[in-house]
């Protein structure tokens, strides 16, 4: 019988035909496979990661050499925390195609997990010779990240400016440069970035929390509240929205909760 799973069905002609001939089953079509695969990639943009996972795995059984469905397939399980799990597709990966940026940025992505700094430094170097200006740009972030994971928050500063050289309405790159700002201690300039993050996602529960922190810490405390509040109704479950509630009791004497009547 064959397994099916909710996000990859097959259609109704390929499955008839699969079950008429259960001991031969069907060889997919370039274009099923096609189809397959590119459904596989939605999954995982969309963040459903396990769903993703499995996908991959189904695809990977009729195209089992594709250096794309590695990277995917290594994409899935780490985002669902498996960093070290996730290597060996990645290896395979890069071992095809050494030169692709996304799958360097990616691998590299997994050793910062791992906190194997030097390799990941090692495949965002490669990621930086790219043609592709997006390529650059995510190496940049990410070696942004990197920096401040080893705690040097004026290197990771300098990775993020040249990330908006790149591109100025990168909404990573200027979140990044505020977290590096506010770990210097410079927080007029932090809240700055993270104005601009607003302004590019303002529906970003994280960047309004860190705005109404920083603007707390500069003394400007009603203004912060609102920013706090926002963040808390932008994610009523999460974690950004756990810690706005936080800082709303703990200045409950600056900021006045909205009741049900004025919201």
């Amino acid at each position: 019988m064959i397994r099916r799973t909710a996000a990859l069905a097959l259609t109704l002609g390929a499955a008839a035909a699969a079950c008429s001939h259960a001991s031969k089953p069907a060889t997919k079509t370039s274009a099923e496979l096609l189809l397959n695969e590119r459904m596989a990639a939605v999954l995982l943009r969309e963040g459903q990661a396990a769903e993703a996972e499995r996908a991959y795995r189904d695809v990977l059984k009729d195209d089992p050499n594709n250096p794309e469905l590695w990277d995917g397939l290594g994409s899935s399980v780490l985002m669902q925390g498996h960093a070290k799990d996730s290597i060996e597709w990645f290896d395979k990966a890069v071992k095809a195609s050494p030169k692709k940026a996304s799958y360097r940025i990616n691998r590299g992505l997994a050793y910062m997990e791992l906190a194997r700094y030097r390799d990941a430094e090692e495949d965002f170097r490669v990621a930086d010779t790219s043609s592709n200006q997006e390529d650059r740009l995510a190496a940049t972030i990410n070696r942004g990240r990197l920096r401040q994971l080893e705690g040097n928050a004026a290197a990771a500063e300098e990775q993020f400016t040249a990330a908006l050289a790149l591109d100025s309405a990168s909404y990573a790159a200027r979140l990044g440069r505020g977290i590096a700002r506010e770990s210097r201690g410079d927080r007029a300039s932090a809240a700055e970035d993270y104005l601009e993050a607003v302004r590019l996602r303002p529906r970003s529960a994280d960047a309004n929390l860190r705005l109404g922190l920083t603007l707390l810490d500069l003394g400007k405390g009603p203004l912060g509240c609102r920013y706090l509040q926002r963040a808390a109704e932008l994610e009523p479950s999460g974690d950004a929205g756990a810690r706005a509630r936080v800082a709303l009791d703990r200045n409950a004497g600056v900021c006045e909760r909205p009741t049900a009547a004025s919201r």
